[in-house]
C-alpha cells in the first residue's frame, strides 16, 4: 500500500480523531472538524465509524452556538471499550494493575513472587490479571495490550528477561509467554526504565528533558532519559548502575562480581548492615532481619545502627550517581523505591559524598526523591497504552 494512498490517509485521519478524544473531553462533530482541520463531512464520517465500533459514546446534546440553530450532539471517548494491563515482576511481589483506555486504574492485585520458577511466576501473573478483571467487571477479552516491568536485564528486541538475579530467573521469554497467557500484545522493559517513563509522565521529572531515575529496591537500576526520550541502549540493558563497582573489597553480587552498588545500597544491603552492627554488639532497638520500613522508622527515632546503615547506602549511591553525572550530565537525578522514606538520613550523606566522586561542575545537580510511589507498575501500564496506540488502526 502506498504511504500516501487513500487508505493510509483514512487511517491517519482516524487516528487523529481518536487521539483528540483521548483527553476525555466531550465534543461535537463540528468541534472535531475545527480542531483537526478535517472537512465536516470527513469528521462526521470518522466519528460515526468510531461511534459504531464502540470507541466513542453519545454524550447528550450541547448548547447552540452564538448564532443559534440546532443543539449539537456530543460525543465522548469510551474509556471502557478496551483495557490495559501493567505487570511488575519484583523480587518480593508480583503486582498487576488493570487500567481503562485512558490509563486510569480500575483494579489492582498482587502476590508473592515466584523465586526461581519463572513459568510459575508468569502463570501467577495471569491469575492476577483475571482477578483484577473480575474486580473491575471487565472481560479479559477487552485487554488490548500488556506492559511488563521486571527487576532484571531485558532484551527489548526479543522481550526476553536475560537475567534477574534477585528473582532467580534466566533467559525467560516473558513477552511471548504473556502474549500467550493473556491473549494480547505485550512489551517488556526493565523496571528502572519503566519507572523513568512514569516519572517523566506524572512525577517530579515532568517537563525535564534530561534526567536519571534510580530504582532502589532489592537491586539498584537506573532509567536514563535524554532529550525527553528513554535511552535503552542497543539491546535494552542501559542504565545497570547497580552492577558498577563502588567498593574495592565488597561483597559478592548476584551478577557474579563483587562490590557492586546494589551490595551497598539495595534493601538487603541496608538490612545486612544493621544485622552486622547488632552482631558486633552495637546498641539498637532493632532485631536481626528487620524490614527496611522498620529500619527507616528506627533511624528517624535516633537509632544509631539504622542511621549508619542508611548513611552507608547514601554514600554508595553517591559514588554510583557520580558515574552517571560525569558521563551523561543530566539536569536531574531522581531516587525511587522504599528508601524514599529515609529523607535526609540518606540524602544528607549522599550529598556530602557526591562532591568527592564527581566533577565540580556536577556538584550543584539536583538529587531528589521520586513522588510516584509505584512508578515501576505505573510505567508498565503506560507501556501497554503506548504499545496499543502505536499499533491500533
Amino acid at each position: 500500500m502506498s504511504p500516501n494512498g487513500p487508505q493510509m490517509v483514512r487511517q491517519l485521519n482516524r487516528r487523529l480523531v481518536l487521539d483528540l478524544f483521548r483527553d476525555g473531553e466531550v465534543r461535537s462533530r463540528a468541534d472535531v472538524a475545527r480542531q483537526t482541520g478535517l472537512t465536516k463531512p470527513s469528521a462526521s464520517a470518522i466519528t460515526d465509524g468510531l461511534l459504531a465500533e464502540g470507541f466513542l459514546l453519545d454524550a447528550g446534546v450541547g448548547e447552540p452556538g452564538s448564532a443559534g440553530g440546532r443543539r449539537p450532539n456530543l460525543l465522548r471517548f469510551n474509556e471502557r471499550h478496551r483495557a490495559y494491563v501493567g505487570v511488575h515482576f519484583g523480587a518480593q511481589r508480583t503486582m498487576v494493575t488493570l487500567a481503562d483506555a485512558l490509563g486510569n486504574p480500575l483494579a489492582r492485585a498482587s502476590t508473592a513472587s515466584s523465586l526461581g520458577d519463572a513459568e510459575r511466576g508468569l502463570r501467577a501473573a495471569r491469575t492476577l490479571v483475571l482477578r483484577a478483571c473480575g474486580r473491575a467487571d471487565m472481560a479479559i477479552d477487552l485487554v488490548a495490550a500488556v506492559g511488563v516491568s521486571v527487576e532484571g536485564l531485558v532484551d527489548q528486541t526479543s522481550g526476553r528477561c536475560l537475567l534477574a538475579p534477585n528473582l532467580g530467573w534466566r533467559d525467560v521469554p516473558i513477552q511471548a509467554r504473556m502474549e500467550e497467557l493473556i491473549g494480547a500484545p505485550a512489551t517488556v522493559f526493565n523496571e528502572a526504565h519503566a519507572g523513568a517513563l512514569a516519572e517523566h509522565h506524572a512525577g517530579v521529572a515532568v517537563g525535564v528533558e534530561s534526567f536519571v531515575r534510580l530504582s532502589v529496591g532489592t537491586g539498584v537500576g537506573s532509567g536514563v532519559v535524554l532529550g525527553s526520550q528513554l535511552f535503552s541502549g542497543s539491546t535494552g540493558i542501559a542504565g545497570e548502575i547497580g552492577h558498577c563497582r563502588v567498593e574495592d573489597d565488597g561483597l559478592e553480587c548476584g551478577c557474579g562480581n563483587a562490590g557492586c552498588l546494589e551490595t551497598v545500597a539495595g534493601e538487603p544491603a541496608i538490612t545486612r548492615a544493621v544485622d552486622v552492627a547488632l552482631r558486633d554488639g552495637r546498641f539498637s532497638s532493632l532485631r536481626e532481619g528487620s524490614h527496611l520500613r522498620l529500619i527507616i522508622e528506627a533511624a528517624h527515632e535516633g537509632d544509631e545502627a539504622a542511621r549508619a546503615a542508611l548513611a552507608r547506602a547514601g554514600r554508595g549511591l553517591a559514588r554510583g550517581i557520580s558515574y552517571l553525572l560525569n558521563v551523561l550530565d543530566p539536569d536531574l537525578v531522581v531516587i525511587g523505591g522504599a528508601v524514599r522514606g529515609a529523607g535526609d538520613l540518606l540524602l544528607g550523606p549522599l550529598r556530602e559524598e557526591l562532591p568527592r566522586s564527581s566533577l565540580p561542575q556536577h556538584r550543584a545537580r539536583r538529587v531528589v526523591f521520586s513522588d510516584v510511589p509505584q512508578a515501576e507498575l505505573d510505567g508498565a501500564v503506560l507501556l501497554a497504552r503506548r504499545l496499543d496506540e502505536a499499533v491500533a488502526p
